[in-house]
């Protein structure tokens, strides 16, 4: 599994991996909007106007879970209160363990219903093995891995070298000798 840190997005392409990733997981269309001032809404789902669903995204690249907290309660938690969903779905970049989750669930409640509804940097890092095709379609995500940059440049010769294997396999042992004793016959 690869372990993406999230650095090499943008606060924008950090809320689109997430909707993609989300949409794909829940099995929903999700509502995104323009880049500014979004009243603590990155991402919506609204079944019906009495059953909403907000995801909110935070791009913490190397700051700490302190920040990430203090930032919530100072800017987010009013606002999700006065949007009053009937389900609130945090997604940051930032590692996070079980108590920090579960502090996080507290100070949401009763619009955070779980702590499967905080994801944190390996739960994103999970649904993406899930869900490789989203994997390949953020190009910013894998141009700074380098086991996904080299598997693409070297994938010609690994297909390549498979079919010449394949091949092998299949042909009976005296007519690959002879292909073998052929081949240094040839000037």
């Amino acid at each position: 599994m690869t372990d993406y840190d999230f650095k090499s997005l943008s606060p924008i392409d950090f809320e689109i991996l997430v909707r993609d990733l989300l949409q794909e997981d829940f099995k929903v269309r999700l509502e995104s909007f323009k880049t500014g001032q979004d009243q603590g809404i990155d991402l919506r789902y609204c079944s019906d106007s009495d059953h909403t669903l907000i995801i909110q995204c935070k791009h913490y690249v190397e700051s700490s879970y302190s920040d990430l907290l203090r930032q919530l309660k100072i800017h987010e938690l009013e606002k999700v209160k006065r949007l009053s969903p009937n389900r609130y779905i945090l997604a940051t970049s930032l590692g996070l363990n079980p108590n920090q989750k579960q502090k996080i669930m507290k100070l949401f409640e009763p619009f955070i219903l779980s702590p499967s509804d905080i994801y944190g940097k390996n739960d994103l890092n999970n649904l993406l093995t899930r869900f490789p095709r989203i994997e390949k379609q953020n190009f910013k995500l894998w141009l700074a891995s380098i086991t996904i940059f080299e598997e693409i440049l070297h994938s010609k010769v690994r297909n390549v070298s498979r079919d010449a294997l394949e091949n092998i396999e299949h042909m009976p042992s005296y007519m690959y000798k002879m292909k073998v004793f052929s081949k240094h016959l040839e000037f």
